[in-house]
């Protein structure tokens, strides 16, 4: 099973339980932030407009070395986060596109970029026998059912992208220049502070709730160097100690469990709270979201 994250919640409870529908990692022994640019470049390919969506980053080709000899510990953050690569129903490029084929992929739950390395003539001959032409839009090759239903697609040897919106569905993998994803200024916040990471999870939260957005990464020196960092954006300074002040006590209250996690506060313009939280060989990265979520619930009455 993939984590993937795909609304907000209200409770804390239904906060855990929806990102464990959708997970991240370090590449660097410092459980410190950095400018995560593999990150903020996959934020790029998604248009500003589905900030408001849960979003997915994976560094595939990366997870893949690190689950050589061990693929079951890695089994829950593996997976891209796309409804396309739902096992149970395949693609409209039948067998002609693979996971093993994506390198990074960024997704929502109704676009989403890949890069890789695809059979893109065997890809698109599929998609004309399942109904699709080919038609140009802004300078590129668009495959879709007529009147836009279903999904979109753009295709070339080294990129795919899709959208399953009905109106301009493009638009929401192929941003102006200034509004994508990584432009948003949460996002880029909330990127910077999960670091150099091989998987990224976004769960942007609505009103009235003073979290603006939480995200969980996952970080890899090796298989059996493993962290996950939680970080939140929030409205404000005060919103952000009492969080901090939360963490904190629930990182002592569930001892051992949560032992060596460093939680930190950044206060100012964007206010930012942070939780390091260190596994050991035997516990599988995203636990944070299957099984030791008390970190997340502490985004609820703040």
């Amino acid at each position: 099973m993939h984590i993937t994250a795909r609304g907000s919640a209200v409770g804390a409870v239904a906060f855990a339980a929806v990102l464990l529908v959708v997970v991240t990692g370090c590449s660097s022994d410092s459980d410190e932030g950095d400018s995560g640019s593999k990150l903020l470049e996959g934020l790029g390919a998604l248009a500003d407009d589905n900030s408001m969506k849960q979003v997915t980053f994976l560094d595939v080709a990366k997870v893949r070395k690190l689950s050589k000899g061990d693929s079951k510990r890695f089994t829950s953050v593996a997976q891209p986060g796309s409804f396309l690569l739902n096992s149970y129903e395949p693609g409209p490029w039948g067998q002609h596109l693979k996971v093993t084929q994506i390198d990074t992929a960024v997704d929502t739950d109704e676009a989403g970029h890949w890069e890789g390395s695809f059979d893109a003539p065997a890809i698109t001959k599929s998609l004309k026998s399942n109904g699709y032409t080919q038609s140009a839009r802004d300078g590129e090759d668009v495959w879709a059912r007529p009147g836009n239903t279903g999904v979109s697609f753009q295709v070339s040897e080294d990129e795919l992208s899709y959208s399953s919106r009905d109106s301009d569905p493009m638009s929401a993998v192929t941003p102006k220049k200034g509004s994508s994803l990584a432009d948003n200024k949460d996002y880029r916040r909330a990127a910077e502070c999960l670091g150099d990471v091989y998987r990224a999870d976004f769960n942007p939260l609505s009103s009235p709730n003073p979290v603006r957005l939480a995200a969980l990464g996952q970080h890899a020196a090796s298989a059996a160097h493993h962290t996950e960092v939680l970080c939140f954006v929030v409205k404000d300074d005060a919103t952000a100690q009492r969080l901090e002040v939360k963490l904190r006590s629930v990182v002592g209250a569930e001892s051992p469990k949560f032992d060596g996690t460093k939680v930190t506060l950044e206060e100012g313009d964007q206010p930012l709270v942070r939780a390091v939280v260190p596994d050991t060989a035997t516990q599988r990265p995203g636990r944070l979201i299957i099984s030791d979520m008390e970190l997340w619930m502490t985004v609820n009455d703040l």
